[in-house]
């Protein structure tokens, strides 16, 4: 014999869980692209040699 489940998650619940995880992964992505821009000298982005990458220097 088995015993029902005692919890099903919904459609709904699905839907929410995953708005909710949208959100949070958003969220964070913009924080750290916001603390990165903050670093001091050193430890800033900076833009690759052409050489590293040319499909990010296309010759106009």
């Amino acid at each position: 014999m088995t015993t029902p489940p005692a919890w099903k998650p919904t459609l709904l619940w699905h839907a929410k869980l995953l708005g909710v995880l949208l959100a949070v992964c958003t969220a964070g992505y913009f924080a750290l692209a916001y603390v990165t821009d903050q670093l001091p000298a050193p430890y800033q982005k900076r833009q690759p040699a052409p050489e590293a990458a040319p499909w990010l220097h296309s010759n106009r």
